[in-house]
């Protein structure tokens, strides 16, 4: 069984990609969730992350909170579509529960050297995992790989050439590209040429069970803002998809090997992700949208406890 850390900024397809790998249970070991500022900001970052798994009945896996901030400057929160909480405003019970009194950092170095070896899935910006890195130096020994959710090759969505997660922190990226830890990359660029159209989750997410409720209410914030800017019930999901592809490899449809190096100058260019020669780290640039809906339906099977 693999064991891994979530770090992530709770998110509403953050959530989603949360649900998933909740319901890979019998191949995943949850070891920690660790938060941060992205979406929206840390402290309901960490609200978020333990509504979801009380809904789910997961009250045994612990919660760290992490950065406020990227490592140089303040950045403004996610985008709108988002909602005011992170979740889409959604009826959703808080958690009496807290989060664990270490921050994400040791949290992330205690639990890698504990095990011996992790993974970790970064679903928001590369703070937490700098920090780290830079506190612990022997940290890179005790992580197998990170699958990250990030950048952007050829067009961005906060700038014309860079991606929100990696453009809010890009010397956090550099510093863990330059750790060597083996790393797989989900850009923007497949995430955006496969947009999900609400009619295709009907087909398979379940509105009756557990899972399926929480999954709509997740998603109606998200599709009536993209509704109203596209004028179509859609939307992108790239936390699942990075969190699926980290599941099961046989959802990428093709990837490359290559290095990179963020542009971390204050200019048009800043938070770019720049390819470079090498093979040091994947990066994915499709995938089969049918084998990620053979995953999604896993969360029809997710029991719990609080009803949304």
């Amino acid at each position: 069984m693999r064991k891994v850390i979530i770090d992530t900024d709770a998110g509403i397809d953050d959530a989603i990609a949360i649900m998933i790998a909740l319901s890979y249970e019998d191949d995943l070991e949850i070891k920690g969730i660790t938060t941060l500022t992205g979406n929206t900001y840390v402290d309901q970052v960490t609200k978020n992350v333990l509504r979801i798994l009380d809904y789910f009945g997961r009250e045994d896996i612990k919660v760290y909170k992490g950065a406020s901030k990227s490592l140089v400057h303040n950045f403004t929160r996610g985008a709108k579509i988002h909602g005011s909480d992170g979740l889409g405003e959604i009826d959703l019970k808080y958690s009496s529960r807290k989060e664990e009194e270490i921050p994400a950092p040791q949290a992330i170095y205690k639990i890698a050297k504990e095990e011996g070896k992790i993974d970790l899935i970064a679903l928001g910006p590369l703070t937490n995992i700098s920090i780290a890195l830079n506190l612990y130096p022997d940290l890179k020994n005790y992580i197998n790989q990170i699958y990250s959710m990030g950048g952007a090759i050829e067009r961005g969505n906060v700038t014309r050439f860079a991606e929100f997660n990696f453009y809010v922190d890009p010397e956090a990226v550099q510093s863990v590209i330059e750790s060597k830890i083996k790393m797989t990359i989900v850009p923007w660029d497949p995430i955006i040429k496969n947009v999900f159209l609400e009619e295709e989750f009907k087909k398979v997410v379940d509105a009756n069970t557990h899972g399926g409720r929480l999954f709509f209410s997740l998603i109606n914030y998200p599709i009536s803002y993209f509704e109203s800017r596209l004028g179509i019930r859609g939307m992108s999901l790239p936390d699942p998809i990075t969190t699926s592809c980290y599941i099961d490899e046989e959802v990428i449809k093709e990837k490359r090997k290559s290095n990179l190096q963020m542009e971390l100058n204050y200019t048009t260019l800043r938070g770019a992700s720049v390819l470079q020669e090498g093979e040091d780290f994947e990066i994915v640039t499709d995938f089969y949208k049918d084998r990620f809906f053979k995953i999604l339906e896993k969360i029809n099977f997710l029991k719990g406890g609080e009803r949304v």
